[in-house]
């Protein structure tokens, strides 16, 4: 039995050891997933810039002496506007959908090293606990064997003169 929780116990390490690996893993992704985030904000913050700042200049600036101009202008506001559409949503999006699961794979790699490390010590303290009993085992036959040799021994209930 003994062999069989050392085979179990080294199982058990390999298992915490794969689930340590695999939480890495999905840090490395939940870090690359953040890092995509960040660049996305950063592009509609960008548009939403370029926006807020195409409005001030447009408040700022006297009627365009051609309607042509003034059409120029608000596509390009239009265009502004749209870029910026465009830029939230697919931030919102990222952050709804591959961040999220980024940080839920790394939650449940995480759980899974957690786990792996209970049962591990599970075994641990079986096999110690094992041990302990075999060792005391092991001292009580040593300890019955002097007494049968006490016991056995010649001249045993003869008293010396």
């Amino acid at each position: 039995m003994a062999s069989n929780l050392a085979v179990l116990l080294n199982l058990r390490r390999a298992a915490e050891e794969e689930a340590q690996e695999a939480r890495a893993v999905a840090v490395a992704a939940r870090l690359r997933a953040e890092a995509e985030q960040q660049r996305l904000d950063s592009a509609a913050e960008r548009a939403r810039h370029a926006l807020e700042q195409e409005t001030k200049q447009r408040a700022s600036a006297t009627a365009p002496a051609v309607v042509a101009d003034g059409l120029l202008r608000e596509r390009y506001r239009q265009r502004l506007s749209a870029a910026l559409a465009r830029a939230a949503g697919k931030a919102a999006q990222h952050r709804l959908g591959p961040l999220e699961l980024a940080r839920t794979a790394e939650h449940a790699a995480a759980a899974r090293v957690r786990q792996a490390g209970q049962e591990r010590q599970a075994v641990e303290k079986l096999r110690a606990r094992q041990q302990a009993d075999q060792h005391k085992q092991t001292e009580r036959r040593a300890e019955d064997a002097v007494g049968d040799w006490v016991h056995a021994s010649p001249g045993r209930g003869k008293t010396r003169a």
